[in-house]
């Protein structure tokens, strides 16, 4: 494992977990939040933020954490393994809704644009419509011939944590 994409809904622990995993295996973490978001929430241009991936992509070893589903197609080539967290619905909306709280007013270290944390209708909305199932097997689609490995629950995620 040298180029690893953590994907999945947002409110599973992505970055938690892409944090440990950096950190276990002394791989560098990029999270997109802090590549993407610009100042008051006003997201970078596609064809910009798609620049910043290539370059990212470009590094010998990386551990890449975020959804962006919009450029799944531009990661998953060049990575050798996904991983893929695949929670439940409830658990994504309770995670989220706890990582409001504990970062109420301040700045995430993985938020670009310095904005404080928030929780909106549209991005509840988003974790309430995810289509698990479907990006579960675009993802597959895309990753044929690569490692996929995909995590059910926060037990699984830290068995593999755990396994390494």
């Amino acid at each position: 494992m040298r180029r690893i994409l953590v994907i999945g809904c947002p409110g599973g622990g992505k970055t938690t977990f892409a944090s440990k995993l950096g950190e276990r295996l002394s791989i560098p973490v990029h999270h997109l939040d802090k590549y993407f978001w610009r100042e008051n929430w006003t997201p970078a241009p596609q064809d910009e933020f798609r620049g910043i991936l290539h370059t990212l992509m470009q590094e010998p070893r990386w551990i890449i954490d975020g959804n962006y589903a919009r450029t799944i197609d531009v990661r998953i080539p060049f990575a050798d393994t996904i991983i893929l967290f695949d929670f439940s619905k409830i658990l994504n909306l309770w995670r989220s809704l706890k990582r409001f709280f504990q970062n109420l007013g301040r700045v995430r270290p993985d938020m670009g644009g310095g904005n404080k944390e928030r929780l909106e209708w549209k991005h509840t909305k988003f974790i309430i419509t995810f289509p698990r199932k479907a990006f579960a097997e675009k993802v597959a689609t895309l990753a044929k011939g690569k490692n996929l490995i995909v995590l059910h629950n926060p037990r699984e995620a830290q068995d593999f944590l755990n396994g390494l």
